[in-house]
């Protein structure tokens, strides 16, 4: 017999139809807001902009009734993923429109079942303003999947090589139930099933779910050491030991608080927020680990302090999925707000870590993107077991996610096992089964009625006793026991397994003694639709160079679309052979609202001209870089620019000089008022960025044992930082309300070196170089 691990990921494809052309959105019925459009890239030269309304096709036809692939030829030029609805018979599938290059149209895909015959399709708004070309419908063709046959810690123990066996031989035939613990108050240590969470689904269902899930936010960050984080997180860990021993899965996700910081979300997600940057442990201008950085050493030490947990697990054989840097790519947690490749080198130092330094063995890898879109950020696939999304549809809409399912497997491949790590109302088990979006497991968020959860009671009760009463949903009941569980995987294909690839090195950049790491500030007025750009005509050999990041804040305001668009574009020199031509980076650009900071990139590898067709960069021979703004008509204000690197570590502009200040194109003159370097702080630099030591002097501010003294002329708000000699931000020794008078501040916790002390607020505003030995 052979075992091969082969199924079909949907069900069977519709044989020799005959299928219509496309359905063109402008024929079809549109209401409310939305209204026909012209464009030379839309079929026939004409789209229907949606504008929060919707759009319904009649007489959708097909010979044969059974499942049809919908496409969706559309546009997103309005920053960020848009989530609509695709509705016929009945059902109805959220389906997620990524953001399309600038004027161009891209496809999605969803599935449905059409009756045999004239159906009605109407794309109903959620999150609507997507310009809509067409649809067409497809024949479903079915997808197999080659899962792999061992996990990728080579060195996995035994009881995570069954956990492991055990989700593969159950994927594509059955899906795990499960939900995630909140509230930890009321629980009593030593049996999973008495959790209040975990007692909403058996109230709701009759059963236990298979599957329990808790957190580490409380294992690290300021107040790990508190004794109410510390019972949080003991608990957590007995519910993972007694979902074990009662042949339950434990999965773990960690809303990470790093170092001394309070908060995992960032400014404009959360009003608590953190604002540390891991990427201040890299070496500058790359992604190897500058392993002397006070931010690289917050890092670790949590690393360890986790690792520790899951190595007492580890001694008492329990196995864990393991969730860490959740919903990548988006731009909520401190470990998404800078670049794909950034966070990948992150999340591989948080493996390997954990599996080559600490000896951890007993986790099964969950690598969790925001979305299919963002599968660009994965870390590898020799880093993860699983991948899996999160997704809360509205209460009691129990369709499949299949539109989510399938988009994962057209981006991802078919290697991996697939689960719904989130959720709110589950997905109804024969959706799910007839939609082949067969999910390894879901996992809705906790009810904790005392942390406003409620997600447990999305879902009706009757929803709940017929899904787990079904032979398809695993419940805690139907459980082998891992003591009982000796199945090997029936998957053959052999993957690579993990090996170590983070970089490290210490950070060689030159200390310039007389002045911080600087931004450039470029202050736009009277923003139309022409937009406004600004370029820079020193652009060395980037050879080898696939992207560009560079580090963006909107400070501005007053767009009608509360944001702005930044694309970037080169032109390359043709001064000896004359053929100018302009490059744009094919990239989506980066939307910014009003407020955010990103760290975009920007593909460099290829560009496309006038005619549609593509060429390689000329990456050794380029005369200027061009940073676009557009999408923003009527704003005004500052956006700052800072690191401007290739994906290879060639710095083309660090922002530092005024030699390195892009300068206004001609035709965008009139829309920029000004462009100058600027403090990290939004200040513009004046007359330099480090002031003189004379006036810390006359501040009151002085160093002496160990100690920064300084007197404040008034009462007031202050902040009172450390900078190492690049710039970066390594401590804060104050934020806060500081009284008149004198102060004192230990500089004990600083290691070796050169830093640039900076005092803002009461009073004062001055810098000290400072050298502790």
């Amino acid at each position: 017999m052979d075992f091969k691990k082969v199924f079909l990921a949907c069900g069977l494809s519709v044989a020799c139809t005959a299928f219509a052309a496309p359905y063109e959105a402008e024929d079809a019925t549109i209401t409310k807001d939305a209204a026909v459009a012209s464009s030379t890239e839309a079929s026939g030269g004409k789209y229907v902009k949606m504008n929060g309304g919707d759009i319904t096709f009649s007489k959708v036809t097909v010979e044969k009734a059974g499942k049809y692939t919908i496409v969706l030829h559309y546009m997103n030029n309005y920053g960020g993923s848009k989530i609509n609805n695709v509705e016929v018979g009945g059902a109805s599938s959220a389906v997620t429109f990524d953001v399309t290059d600038k004027g161009k149209f891209a496809d999605v895909e969803t599935v449905m079942n059409l009756a045999a015959g004239e159906n009605t399709i109407a794309i109903t708004n959620s999150w609507g303003w997507i310009d809509l070309d067409y649809i067409e419908v497809k024949g479903y063709e079915a997808k197999a999947f080659n899962l792999c046959n061992a996990p990728v810690t080579k060195t996995a123990t035994p009881s995570a090589i069954k956990l492991y066996n055990f989700l593969v031989n159950n994927f594509g035939k059955k899906t795990i139930s499960g939900v995630m613990t909140g509230n930890m108050d009321a629980y009593t240590k030593g049996d999973a099933t008495q959790h209040e969470d975990v007692q909403a689904v058996f109230k709701a269902g009759g059963k236990y779910p298979a599957l329990v899930g808790v957190d580490l936010m409380n294992a690290t960050g300021a107040s790990k050491n508190n004794s109410w984080f510390q019972e949080y997180t003991e608990k957590a860990i007995d519910i993972a030991k007694s979902t074990w021993k009662k042949g339950g899965i434990p999965a773990f996700t960690w809303h990470w608080r790093p170092g001394d910081e309070e908060n995992f979300y960032v400014k404009g997600a959360n009003d608590n927020y953190t604002e540390f940057d891991f990427t201040e442990a890299f070496v500058t201008g790359t992604t190897n680990w500058d392993t002397v950085s006070t931010a690289y050493k917050a890092l670790v030490a949590d690393i360890d302090l986790v690792s520790k947990i899951f190595l007492d697990l580890q001694k008492e054989g329990v196995a864990a999925i393991f969730r860490p840097l959740h919903e990548s790519g988006g731009n909520w947690f401190w470990w998404s707000t800078h670049t794909g490749k950034q966070f990948a080198a992150l999340y591989q130092l948080l493996y390997e870590r954990m599996v080559f330094t600490n000896g951890v063995n007993n986790l099964i890898w969950d690598f969790n993107p925001k979305d299919a879109a963002t599968m660009s950020w994965t870390p590898g696939e020799t880093y993860y077991d699983v991948l899996s999304v999160d997704i809360y549809n509205a209460a009691n809409d129990h369709q499949s996610n299949s539109s989510a399912f399938i988009d994962l497997t057209n981006k991802a491949g078919t290697n991996k096992i697939i689960s719904l790590s989130e959720n709110g109302p589950i997905p109804d088990v024969d959706k799910m089964y007839e939609d082949g979006a067969t999910w390894s497991w879901w996992m809705p968020w906790y009810e904790s009625p005392s942390w406003n959860g409620g997600y447990v009671s999305q879902t009706a009760a009757s929803v709940w006793q017929k899904n787990l009463a079904d032979e398809r949903i695993i419940t805690l009941d139907k459980m082998p026991g891992w003591d009982n569980y000796s199945e090997a995987a029936a998957a053959t294909n052999v993957c690579p397994t993990s090996t170590q690839n983070a970089k490290f090195g210490a950070d060689t950049a030159k200390a310039n003694p007389e002045n911080v790491d600087l931004v450039m500030g470029v202050t736009y007025k009277a923003i139309n639709d022409s937009g406004a750009n600004i370029e820079f005509k020193k652009v060395p050999k980037l050879t080898g160079a696939k992207s560009i990041a560079v580090t963006i804040e909107n400070k501005g305001s007053g767009g009608e679309m509360n944001g702005i668009w930044i694309g970037m574009a080169f032109v390359r020199d043709g001064s000896k052979d004359k053929a100018w031509t302009w490059e744009q980076s094919p990239s989506d650009g980066c939307w910014l609202n009003d407020g955010a900071k990103s760290t975009c990139e920007f593909a460099i590898e290829t560009y496309t001209d006038d005619a549609g067709v593509e060429h390689p960069m000329d990456l050794d021979n380029l005369f200027s870089v061009t940073f676009i703004l557009a999408g923003a008509n009527g704003f005004e204000g500052t956006v700052l620019f800072d690191n401007m690197v290739t994906d290879n570590g060639i710095i083309i502009n660090g922002f530092n000089k005024k030699t390195e200040l892009f300068t206004a194109a001609d035709q965008s003159k009139g829309h920029i008022a000004s462009i100058e370097l600027y403090n990290k702080d939004g200040t513009p630099v004046t007359p330099s960025a480090l002031k003189p030591i004379a006036a810390a002097k006359k501040a009151g501010l002085n160093v002496k044992n160990g100690n920064l003294l300084l007197t404040a002329n008034a009462s007031g708000f202050a902040s009172i930082d450390v900078f190492n000699m690049i710039g970066k931000r390594v401590a804060t020794l104050h934020r806060g309300n500081l009284s008149a008078g004198s102060h004192t501040f230990s500089l004990q916790n600083l290691n070796k070196g050169q830093y640039i002390i900076r005092v803002k607020g009461a009073g004062l505003n001055a810098t000290q170089k400072v050298l502790i030995k």
